[in-house]
Protein backbone atom coordinates (compact mmCIF):
# COMPACT_ATOMS: atom_id res chain seq x y z
CA UNK A 1 0.00 0.00 0.00
CA UNK A 2 1.65 3.06 -0.79
CA UNK A 3 0.85 7.06 0.36
CA UNK A 4 -1.48 7.78 -2.32
CA UNK A 5 -3.74 4.92 -1.03
CA UNK A 6 -4.13 6.76 2.16
CA UNK A 7 -5.73 8.72 0.28
CA UNK A 8 -8.66 7.35 -1.93
CA UNK A 9 -11.82 7.70 -0.11
CA UNK A 10 -13.75 4.85 1.55
CA UNK A 11 -17.48 5.85 1.14
CA UNK A 12 -18.97 4.86 -2.07
CA UNK A 13 -16.48 1.68 -2.71
CA UNK A 14 -18.14 -1.57 -2.70
CA UNK A 15 -18.48 -3.15 0.75
CA UNK A 16 -15.47 -5.80 -0.11
CA UNK A 17 -13.38 -3.49 -2.00
CA UNK A 18 -13.87 -0.75 1.39
CA UNK A 19 -12.75 -3.69 3.83
CA UNK A 20 -9.65 -4.99 1.90
CA UNK A 21 -8.43 -1.69 1.30
CA UNK A 22 -9.02 -0.72 5.36
CA UNK A 23 -7.58 -4.21 6.02
CA UNK A 24 -4.57 -3.46 4.36
CA UNK A 25 -4.01 -0.12 5.47
CA UNK A 26 -4.43 -1.19 9.36
CA UNK A 27 -1.70 -4.05 8.64
CA UNK A 28 0.38 -1.27 6.90
CA UNK A 29 0.57 0.80 10.70
CA UNK A 30 0.91 -2.23 12.63
CA UNK A 31 -3.22 -2.10 13.61
CA UNK A 32 -4.17 -5.62 12.48
CA UNK A 33 -1.87 -9.02 12.66
CA UNK A 34 -1.34 -10.85 8.93
CA UNK A 35 -3.11 -13.19 8.26
CA UNK A 36 -6.26 -11.48 10.11
CA UNK A 37 -8.47 -13.60 12.20
CA UNK A 38 -12.21 -13.56 11.73
CA UNK A 39 -13.08 -11.56 14.71
CA UNK A 40 -11.07 -8.71 13.03
CA UNK A 41 -12.87 -9.20 9.96
CA UNK A 42 -16.04 -8.58 11.67
CA UNK A 43 -14.22 -5.22 13.74
CA UNK A 44 -13.62 -3.71 10.05
CA UNK A 45 -17.32 -4.60 8.93
CA UNK A 46 -18.60 -3.17 11.90
CA UNK A 47 -16.78 -0.02 11.56
CA UNK A 48 -17.51 0.65 8.14
CA UNK A 49 -20.92 0.49 9.31
CA UNK A 50 -20.55 2.58 11.83
CA UNK A 51 -18.13 5.09 10.33
CA UNK A 52 -18.42 4.09 6.54
CA UNK A 53 -19.81 7.57 5.83
CA UNK A 54 -17.93 9.60 8.20
CA UNK A 55 -14.74 9.57 7.37
CA UNK A 56 -13.26 11.36 4.32
CA UNK A 57 -10.18 8.96 3.15
CA UNK A 58 -8.26 5.89 4.65
CA UNK A 59 -6.23 7.95 6.46
CA UNK A 60 -9.20 9.25 8.41
CA UNK A 61 -10.40 5.72 9.00
CA UNK A 62 -6.88 4.83 10.46
CA UNK A 63 -7.09 8.21 12.80
CA UNK A 64 -10.59 6.69 14.15
CA UNK A 65 -9.47 2.96 14.62
CA UNK A 66 -6.15 4.03 16.24
CA UNK A 67 -9.34 6.39 18.42
CA UNK A 68 -10.94 3.28 18.85
CA UNK A 69 -7.82 1.15 20.29
CA UNK A 70 -6.75 3.84 22.89
CA UNK A 71 -7.35 2.82 26.02
CA UNK A 72 -8.15 6.27 27.53
CA UNK A 73 -9.79 9.81 26.07
CA UNK A 74 -9.21 13.14 26.67
CA UNK A 75 -12.34 14.55 27.76
CA UNK A 76 -12.59 18.66 27.50
CA UNK A 77 -12.55 20.17 30.74
CA UNK A 78 -16.05 21.62 30.38
CA UNK A 79 -17.67 18.72 29.30
CA UNK A 80 -16.08 16.72 31.75
CA UNK A 81 -17.48 19.48 34.26
CA UNK A 82 -21.00 18.60 33.41
CA UNK A 83 -20.52 15.22 34.40
CA UNK A 84 -19.50 16.56 37.92
CA UNK A 85 -22.65 14.90 38.88
CA UNK A 86 -22.98 11.55 41.73
CA UNK A 87 -26.40 10.60 39.32
CA UNK A 88 -24.20 10.40 36.91
CA UNK A 89 -21.30 9.09 38.02
CA UNK A 90 -23.93 6.21 39.58
CA UNK A 91 -25.43 5.72 36.22
CA UNK A 92 -22.28 5.60 34.19
CA UNK A 93 -20.62 2.73 37.17
CA UNK A 94 -24.15 0.85 36.48
CA UNK A 95 -23.63 1.06 32.57
CA UNK A 96 -19.84 -0.44 32.72
CA UNK A 97 -21.60 -3.16 35.02
CA UNK A 98 -24.56 -3.66 32.51
CA UNK A 99 -20.81 -3.85 30.08
CA UNK A 100 -19.40 -6.37 32.22
CA UNK A 101 -22.80 -8.40 32.32
CA UNK A 102 -23.17 -9.28 28.36
CA UNK A 103 -21.40 -12.36 26.98
CA UNK A 104 -21.45 -10.42 23.50
CA UNK A 105 -21.56 -6.55 22.98
CA UNK A 106 -23.49 -6.99 19.44
CA UNK A 107 -26.73 -6.58 18.80
CA UNK A 108 -27.66 -5.29 21.82
CA UNK A 109 -30.51 -2.59 22.52
CA UNK A 110 -27.72 -0.52 23.59
CA UNK A 111 -29.57 3.23 23.71
CA UNK A 112 -32.96 1.43 24.81
CA UNK A 113 -31.18 -0.25 27.61
CA UNK A 114 -29.10 3.11 28.84
CA UNK A 115 -32.28 4.83 28.10
CA UNK A 116 -34.08 2.21 31.18
CA UNK A 117 -30.91 2.89 33.67
CA UNK A 118 -30.97 6.35 33.08
CA UNK A 119 -34.16 6.87 34.46
CA UNK A 120 -33.38 5.07 37.50
CA UNK A 121 -31.43 8.02 38.55
CA UNK A 122 -33.65 10.45 37.03
CA UNK A 123 -31.51 11.35 34.18
CA UNK A 124 -33.39 12.32 30.96
CA UNK A 125 -32.15 9.92 27.64
CA UNK A 126 -30.35 12.27 25.85
CA UNK A 127 -28.63 13.31 28.56
CA UNK A 128 -27.73 10.50 29.85
CA UNK A 129 -26.31 8.74 26.44
CA UNK A 130 -24.08 12.32 26.12
CA UNK A 131 -22.54 11.00 29.57
CA UNK A 132 -21.51 7.97 28.32
CA UNK A 133 -20.50 9.10 24.36
CA UNK A 134 -18.22 11.81 26.27
CA UNK A 135 -17.26 9.53 27.96
CA UNK A 136 -16.07 6.72 25.90
CA UNK A 137 -15.00 9.27 23.08
CA UNK A 138 -14.45 12.77 24.35
CA UNK A 139 -17.17 13.75 21.70
CA UNK A 140 -20.47 14.81 21.42
CA UNK A 141 -21.59 12.93 18.03
CA UNK A 142 -20.43 9.65 16.28
CA UNK A 143 -22.01 6.45 15.61
CA UNK A 144 -24.84 4.80 17.28
CA UNK A 145 -24.09 3.24 20.55
CA UNK A 146 -25.08 0.07 19.52
CA UNK A 147 -22.06 0.30 16.84
CA UNK A 148 -19.68 2.19 19.19
CA UNK A 149 -19.85 -0.57 22.37
CA UNK A 150 -18.56 -3.67 20.64
CA UNK A 151 -15.99 -1.60 18.44
CA UNK A 152 -14.81 -0.68 21.59
CA UNK A 153 -15.46 -3.62 23.58
CA UNK A 154 -15.83 -4.74 27.12
CA UNK A 155 -12.21 -3.77 28.73
CA UNK A 156 -12.38 -0.55 26.75
CA UNK A 157 -15.21 1.04 27.71
CA UNK A 158 -15.61 -0.62 31.47
CA UNK A 159 -11.28 1.31 31.91
CA UNK A 160 -12.71 4.96 30.28
CA UNK A 161 -15.62 5.08 32.44
CA UNK A 162 -13.86 4.15 35.52
CA UNK A 163 -10.72 6.59 34.48
CA UNK A 164 -13.73 9.23 34.40
CA UNK A 165 -15.04 8.41 37.50
CA UNK A 166 -11.48 8.29 39.03
CA UNK A 167 -10.31 11.77 37.31
CA UNK A 168 -13.48 13.60 38.88
CA UNK A 169 -13.53 11.75 42.59
CA UNK A 170 -10.25 12.10 43.05
CA UNK A 171 -9.54 15.75 41.85
CA UNK A 172 -12.09 17.94 42.77
CA UNK A 173 -14.68 15.54 44.11
CA UNK A 174 -18.19 16.33 43.38
CA UNK A 175 -18.13 20.31 44.10
CA UNK A 176 -19.40 21.76 40.45
CA UNK A 177 -17.74 24.92 39.21
CA UNK A 178 -20.07 28.14 39.80
CA UNK A 179 -19.71 29.87 36.77
CA UNK A 180 -19.01 28.66 32.92
CA UNK A 181 -17.19 30.67 30.22
CA UNK A 182 -17.65 34.54 29.79
CA UNK A 183 -19.34 34.04 34.05
CA UNK A 184 -22.40 32.45 33.09
CA UNK A 185 -23.75 30.36 35.67
CA UNK A 186 -23.06 26.67 35.27
CA UNK A 187 -24.97 23.39 35.81
CA UNK A 188 -23.93 19.82 36.09
CA UNK A 189 -26.03 17.32 33.57
CA UNK A 190 -29.48 17.75 35.61
CA UNK A 191 -31.03 14.65 37.49
CA UNK A 192 -34.94 15.32 38.17
CA UNK A 193 -35.56 12.22 41.28
CA UNK A 194 -38.70 10.10 39.32
CA UNK A 195 -42.20 10.66 40.39
CA UNK A 196 -43.97 8.42 42.52
CA UNK A 197 -46.69 9.30 39.90
CA UNK A 198 -46.63 10.35 36.47
CA UNK A 199 -47.01 14.17 36.54
CA UNK A 200 -46.20 15.00 39.57
CA UNK A 201 -43.03 16.07 40.21
CA UNK A 202 -43.23 18.20 43.76
CA UNK A 203 -40.58 20.21 44.46
CA UNK A 204 -38.25 18.83 41.88
CA UNK A 205 -39.58 20.36 39.14
CA UNK A 206 -40.24 18.80 35.67
CA UNK A 207 -38.31 16.21 34.42
CA UNK A 208 -36.30 17.19 31.61
CA UNK A 209 -37.45 15.86 28.38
Amino acid sequence: MSENDLERPLHGLPCDDAHALLAAAMQRAGLLEDPAPDAAHRWIATFLDAFGERVPTVRAALDEVAALRAESVVVPALELERLRNRNVLFFLDTVSQYVDDQADLRGLAVSDDLAAIAEEFGLAKDDALGAVRMALTARAGGPPLELLFPLLGHDRIMIRIGAISSHILHGRGLEPIPFGPGGVPFETIRATPPSAEDGENGDAGERPS
